[in-house]
């Protein structure tokens, strides 16, 4: 019986500490490694070059070219990740996985913000959002998607039926026991 308690509060524990993911990430260190480097000192910049990682907790950047502008104050860099296809990754509070990329990845670590640039498209679970430009704003897990207007874009979601299978299985649970579930389509506005 002590045995089940003390594995329930591990379970429990390891748990939240998932949970936590994204928030204790902006406490740690940013690792960053690649082929090449160069740096100019005068100019607070330095150039990572072929097959970079920076990773920073559960944030996951990969590129094939990494610039780094150092601020006058620590936390101030922004990096600018570029490449055929970079990529950004990170565990949410929740635990599910969000991926991105785009040709450019800028990295504003005072801001908390990622800006995608060139074929943009982040993906979680099932579901895709693609646009010109899509700015991800790391603490309130926001997303604002813009198109290219001059070539008559637009931003493009696709959510797959996986993740409305629970809603499914709700109504259906609902259905056999003899309740009458009404579709949101069939409900009208002043409902």
């Amino acid at each position: 019986m002590n045995l089940n308690k003390l594995a329930t509060l591990l379970t429990l524990s390891l748990l939240s500490t998932n949970g936590l993911a994204l928030e204790s990430d902006f406490d740690q260190p940013i690792h960053v490694s690649s082929v090449k480097q160069n740096a100019k000192m005068k100019t607070n910049t330095i150039t990572f070059i072929d097959e970079v990682l920076l990773t920073q907790g559960s944030i996951k950047i990969t590129a094939d070219k990494l610039t780094v502008i150092r601020g006058n104050e620590s936390n101030q860099e922004i990096m600018i990740a570029e490449g055929n296809v970079a990529t950004f990754y990170q565990t949410q509070n929740d635990g599910k996985p969000l991926h991105a990329e785009a040709n450019t990845v800028t990295y504003d670590v005072a801001a908390g913000k990622i800006t995608l640039t060139k074929n943009a498209q982040v993906k979680q679970l099932d579901s895709q959002i693609n646009g010109s430009e899509i700015i991800y704003f790391l603490g309130s897990q926001e997303l604002s998607v813009t198109t290219d207007q001059n070539k008559q874009e637009r931003v493009k979601t696709v959510f797959l039926p996986a993740q409305f299978q629970k809603n499914k299985v709700t109504e259906e649970a609902s259905s056999s026991a003899g309740q009458t579930v009404t579709p949101p389509s069939e409900t009208s506005a002043g409902n």
